[in-house]
């Protein structure tokens, strides 16, 4: 806010983005609207990712190489934060990306209740699937659509659609990669399906 020159917004509480069509600018604004409520350090930070690196901010909870070729030794089980780009550890848009993977994770896992009554977790589900066998998964976010849209009065209002998609995590030669899963009675597909069947819901 500092930067933008609109600390006196700040009174408000509430700020959204207004295109200015003949300066080709934007200005910040104070709004009551949910739906165009922008977050300005998240939006700058996620713009300095676009204009210096060329891509989107992403984070990634990693097992350490040797946990899946070395699962005997425990002390190898200790998973590593990935940030890219990697300067976006300890900044406030990181620290989300990380919470809300960790957190997917652990509901995934049945560590906590589930959001939504009815929904069940991976482990609610493994007995039918194949018993004994083993697999390393894990569940990502991913975002399924996104835009902005522009009001009658020039606000930008943003729309991001985020779903939940299940990946394999294969070691070869090259490296770790994590493969999307498409068994449909996979318990971590299962979850994803649910989760992102429910998800504007868990959002509120």
């Amino acid at each position: 806010a500092q930067k933008l020159d609109c600390q006196n917004l700040l009174q408000y509480g509430l700020c959204g983005v207004v295109w200015q069509e003949h300066s080709k600018t934007i200005h910040i604004v104070p709004t009551v609207d949910p739906a165009a409520v922008v977050n300005l350090k998240y939006l700058s930070l996620s713009l300095s990712v676009r204009m210096k690196e060329g891509r989107e901010p992403m984070f990634s909870l990693d097992p350490k190489p040797a946990s899946l070729s070395r699962p005997q030794d425990r002390g190898h089980l200790w998973q590593v934060k990935r940030f890219e780009p990697r300067w976006l550890a300890g900044t406030c848009v990181g620290e989300v990306l990380f919470q809300a993977d960790y957190h997917l994770k652990e509901l995934s896992m049945g560590e906590y209740a589930q959001p939504v009554a009815g929904m069940t977790s991976c482990f609610d589900r493994i007995d039918k699937y194949e018993p004994g066998k083993e697999w390393n998964a894990r569940e990502w976010f991913v975002v399924k659509d996104a835009g902005i849209y522009q009001s009658r009065d020039n606000v930008l209002i943003p729309h991001v659609e985020i779903g939940v998609q299940a990946r394999e995590t294969r070691v070869d030669s090259d490296g770790q990669e994590d493969i999307p899963l498409t068994r449909g009675d996979h318990p971590l597909v299962e979850y994803a399906d649910s989760f992102s069947h429910y998800f504007e819901l868990i959002a509120e």
